[in-house]
């Protein structure tokens, strides 16, 4: 039977298990298990009932009866993933006191400057903050050096505490891919809202005679590109759930497209669709937000300001020569993001 001392559970809103793909990988080497649960139980439960959806309901049921768990035993490992200055931690805190947390962040802007929960802040939020980075968490996971060092700059808080962890690659993308890309082929995959600009990339490929601009995705703004796709420039997939499928179309494609657009809480982090896409050869264009900057070099790919990017692909299409030592380049870069070699950074949480 499995105790408290082999298995490590990952607690958060919601959020993407892949991004715990190399902890997964260094935990299945020690028989450890990775399990994950949601602290955002109540207004799913509500959401469950209303839409008679079981799945969900025990789902949360599931949940719940891990919180119960928390207030009655000691000495579980916890890493708690929750966006920077959000006021629930104080009560997470309350559930969490008797248990082993780890933080797991992403954000870049560590002096409050700019962070999604601004609206319902206080001083005493902060302050919670501010002891639970330096002193009640034991160790801290960031996924970029930017985040890391916004935290040291702004905190008390030593090197040795503060792990850089990217983001991993699935191994199906560990491939050799095509050689022979389609010609002028640009790629956006990901959410379909606002702050990914399609819009801008709507207008600007729809009126392009030979690129070509295939999105695959799903969300609010799917009406947009459902609406342009009796264009020859634009492609619409509604989505790709195999990932050995999407690294395929990927491996046809020339250069991914990431026209990101700040809003007042939220900026692109970094984004697991940059490497996947360099894991296939493909070129990245993005605008200068903190995520894609700390990928992407001028040998690998093209950084833009926010409403120029259409310039840097107006500028490919006049060159028309694809450039191979780059996109040779960016698959090489890829590969330090396998999840063999990220693995290792997560060893603080075994100790």
């Amino acid at each position: 039977m499995l105790n408290s001392q082999n298995i490590i559970y990952i607690f958060h809103k919601n959020g993407a298990n892949s991004h715990y793909l190399a902890l997964n990988h260094l935990l299945y080497k020690k028989g450890i298990m990775l399990e994950y649960r949601e602290f955002s139980v109540f207004s799913k439960v509500a959401k469950a009932i209303l839409t008679l959806n079981g799945k969900l309901l025990k789902k949360q049921l599931i949940n719940f009866s891990f919180i119960i768990s928390l207030l009655l035993t000691k000495n579980k490992k916890i890493v708690l993933g929750i966006a920077p200055f959000d006021s629930k931690l104080k009560l997470l805190l309350r559930i969490l006191q008797n248990h082993k947390v780890f933080y797991h962040t992403s954000w870049t802007y560590w002096d409050k400057s700019f962070h999604p929960k601004q609206k319902n802040n206080s001083p005493n939020v902060y302050q919670t903050w501010c002891q639970f980075l330096e002193e009640k968490c034991l160790h801290i996971f960031a996924v970029t050096q930017q985040s890391k060092n916004q935290l040291l700059k702004n905190y008390n808080i030593s090197n040795k505490k503060v792990s850089v962890v990217y983001h991993s690659l699935d191994a199906v993308f560990n491939n050799e891919p095509e050689i022979n890309k389609n010609p002028l082929s640009f790629v956006y995959f990901g959410r379909l809202v606002p702050q990914k600009g399609l819009n801008e990339l709507l207008a600007y490929f729809e009126k392009q005679e030979n690129a070509i601009l295939t999105i695959v995705g799903d969300g609010k703004e799917k009406h947009l590109i459902s609406s342009k796709t009796n264009n020859t420039t634009i492609r619409w997939i509604p989505y790709i759930a195999n990932k050995q499928k999407l690294a395929q179309l990927l491996s046809t494609q020339q250069y991914l497209v990431l026209n990101s657009k700040r809003t007042h809480k939220w900026e692109e982090l970094f984004g697991i669709a940059i490497i996947e896409a360099m894991s296939q050869g493909v070129i990245p264009i993005a605008t200068n937000h903190s995520g894609p900057k700390e990928i992407i070099t001028e040998d690998i790919g093209y950084l833009t300001e926010e409403g120029e990017i259409t310039l840097a692909i107006s500028k490919l299409i006049d060159k028309r020569n694809f450039d191979l030592s780059m996109s040779n380049n960016a698959r090489l870069e890829a590969k330090k993001y396998f999840e063999e070699s990220i693995a290792q950074r997560w060893q603080p949480i075994l100790y």
